[in-house]
């Protein structure tokens, strides 16, 4: 009770264990999606988030599809999303395989709004085909299931935020 986590004895015998499990193949270590508390300024456990559900409002948007040249065309898939704040971390548009409306998008690309970055359409079951438009906005550093995403489909990860919460 009055040993703390940084203390250089206690340090020592933390990282030996981490060690330890980590050559065991028990833990892992890499970038994750956390919980970021922006006024304390460090990551929060699931536990100590408040979730609320609330009734959230679709924003439409066109993302014009990438000619050979990478070149906007006049032609857009249109996206349903109620983060259009996170526009500048997208890096992929999904689909599901099953919706005919998309089949000739198979291989192709699409432009981010506003910075006209080129991202590939893809592909994946997770997609659900009547919500919204039955297209999605991929950004893999902004949602646990569109990181999810990222890593099956190995998908650049496009941190936007600054540690304050503000657009970097």
């Amino acid at each position: 009770r009055t040993t703390f986590t940084m203390d250089e004895h206690y340090y020592q015998a933390v990282l030996k264990v981490f060690v330890d499990l980590y050559g065991k193949g028990l833990i892992y270590r890499g970038a994750r999606m956390i919980n970021w508390d922006v006024a304390a300024k460090t990551a929060l456990s699931d536990e100590e988030v408040e979730y609320k559900d609330l009734e959230g409002k679709l924003y439409f948007l066109k993302y014009f599809l990438a000619g050979a040249n990478g070149e906007p065309t006049k032609d857009f898939i249109s996206i349903a999303t109620q983060r259009p704040e996170t526009i500048m971390g997208d890096t992929a548009i999904c689909v599901n395989p099953n919706d005919e409306r998309y089949m000739k998008l198979k291989g192709g690309f699409a432009l981010v709004p506003l910075i006209k970055q080129k991202i590939p359409i893809i592909f994946d079951e997770y997609v659900d085909p009547a919500f919204g438009t039955g297209a999605l906005k991929v950004t893999p550093a902004h949602d646990i299931n569109d990181y999810n995403l990222g890593l099956k489909h190995n998908l650049d990860i496009v941190d936007t935020l600054n540690e304050d919460g503000t657009l970097s």
